[in-house]
């Protein structure tokens, strides 16, 4: 009697069930029809968006410095240096013989003159850039004060650079200066041998033997990272965009910023070659493993923004000129929303307007063909999330009651 009465049970039960949702879907009008069924959704977040030039490079010396010999007023002797060696500014790098000292004296002097006019010079244009520099908008920790804008800061930043490039610049000449006026006083003192010393540092590339101008090239210790691009990578690429390097040697990612961009080729065009032009990155920190000649992967940063919010494509749909993104509202039904797109980047895409931070959006709405404006949403239960624990604090009567309100009720 009692198996009868538990069978009897179970089939009307049953039978409830599917007459309900039969008379659900089967009725004019039915809510169900208009029912959506979302599998994936995601809130909206922020992140960072990088478009990146991908290029094969190789490090090389950042400057060379060239050291040229007058015959006119003197015989070169010998080389103090060789081919290799590490230098310093004012290690002795040759010596010659003057043969008329008086006129050897004037060019010496004359060339003083010159680099102290230029050291002059570029101490004005100091002068007129840390002006400027001072009339910029000056950062303050005051709240009630306007914040510097980005561009002002990137406006220092360059005055600084600068700045600073030529102080480096006015060492430079000063030691030559020093370097002249030694060789001044040895003719003065009646010397006949005098030596020349170099004014940077750097490595000695190169020993003309043959006596030809340049006498000696010297290369910078100071490393950066060339490459070249096609006529259509040029143009995407512009002085101070980010970029990175990485090497076989070093595994480590390196930071760079493009210090220079080529506006004429490296070869001469010519209407059956394709024209390619260098590029210079210096590394922000340099490592002093990649050696001259190493041969890197670097890659340029052509476009970036950052906490931006940020979605995958597949959730962006086309509708003529707009674009649109599905969100499920809090009334249980998905609205669609016009948005303003930005960066696309491997499978995101940036969304600039019209979503809030923590809505949820359809990751495939094409997958969806019912969707439709207002239409009630399902989703399904994420077994993940549900805790046997928490189940135990509900009563029976309670389960059974919202587990029939999830299969009767259609909102």
């Amino acid at each position: 009697m009692h198996k009868r009465t538990i069978f009897n049970t179970i089939l009307t039960v049953s039978l409830l069930f599917i007459g309900a949702n039969t008379f659900l879907i089967e009725k004019a009008n039915s809510k169900v029809d208009r029912e959506v069924r979302i599998s994936e959704w995601e809130p909206v977040t922020k992140g960072d968006l990088a478009k990146e030039l991908p290029k094969a490079g190789v490090v090389a010396s950042e400057e060379e410095s060239y050291i040229y010999f007058n015959d006119e007023f003197g015989s070169f002797k010998t080389f103090l240096v060789k081919e290799g060696d590490q230098i310093k500014s004012g290690t002795p790098l040759y010596e010659y013989e003057v043969t008329d000292q008086t006129q050897q004296k004037s060019v010496l002097q004359s060339e003083v003159d010159q680099y102290e006019d230029e050291i002059d010079s570029i101490e004005d244009n100091i002068s007129d850039l840390k002006r400027l520099e001072s009339s910029l908008p000056s950062s303050s920790t005051d709240e009630k004060e306007i914040p510097i804008d980005a561009s002002a800061l990137q406006s220092e930043y360059d005055l600084k650079k600068e700045i600073a490039a030529k102080e480096l610049e006015i060492d430079r000449l000063e030691s030559q200066i020093d370097n002249l006026e030694r060789q001044i006083s040895d003719i003065e003192s009646y010397e006949t041998t005098l030596t020349v010393q170099s004014s940077v540092d750097g490595t000695i590339k190169d020993l003309s033997h043959t006596i030809d101008n340049p006498l000696i090239t010297i290369a910078s210790q100071a490393t950066i990272v060339t490459t070249d691009l096609t006529e259509k990578e040029i143009i995407t690429v512009d002085e101070n965009m980010n970029a990175t390097v990485q090497s076989d040697i070093e595994k480590k990612t390196q930071k760079g910023i493009v210090t220079k961009v080529a506006t004429l080729p490296k070869n001469n065009p010519h209407i059956q070659t394709d024209s390619m032009y260098p590029v210079e990155v210096k590394l922000q920190k340099p490592d002093n493993k990649l050696l001259s000649g190493h041969h890197v992967f670097l890659s340029i940063i052509t476009e970036e923004v950052k906490g931006a919010f940020v979605v995958p494509v597949t959730a962006v749909e086309k509708d003529g000129a707009h674009k649109y993104i599905w969100v499920l509202t809090e009334k249980g039904t998905v609205e669609k929303l016009k948005v303003e797109t930005g960066l696309a980047v491997n499978g995101e895409q940036q969304i600039k307007s019209g979503v809030k931070a923590g809505e949820y959006y359809i990751v495939y709405p094409d997958e969806i063909p019912a969707l439709q404006k207002g239409a009630a949403f399902i989703t399904a239960l994420d077994w993940d999330k549900v805790k046997l624990r928490d189940l135990k604090k509900f009563d029976l009567p309670t389960i059974v009651e919202n587990l029939l309100l999830g299969i009767l009720e259609r909102k």
